[in-house]
């Protein structure tokens, strides 16, 4: 499994999204290129969250596939409903 092969390609994929996107429904259907190396799609959890400030929430979350995790932060505007990436961490799952 390249990682840094997947990872490239979902900061590409990402980069050229539509102004209005869903981020992570974005991120799994970016995943589903590395269907053969990733796995398929498990589950999706919120690991943290936390306010930045007045209607700024910071969220982290886990979507897990059956070969790697996928950590993706969000910033989300309350007022706008609008979301941003902040960045990600793909890591291969050993078990």
């Amino acid at each position: 499994m390249n990682i840094r092969e997947m990872k490239l390609a979902l900061t590409v994929d990402l980069i050229n999204l539509p102004g209005s996107f869903t981020p992570v429904a974005s991120v799994q259907n970016s995943m589903s290129r590395f269907a053969s190396e990733a796995g398929s799609f498990k589950s999706c959890k919120e690991l943290k969250s936390s306010f930045i400030e007045e209607g700024i929430e910071r969220k982290t979350y886990a979507l897990q596939f059956e070969n790697v995790t996928l950590d993706l932060d969000l910033i989300t505007n309350e007022h706008s409903s609008e979301q941003f990436i902040r960045g990600f961490d793909l890591k291969e799952n050993f078990a």
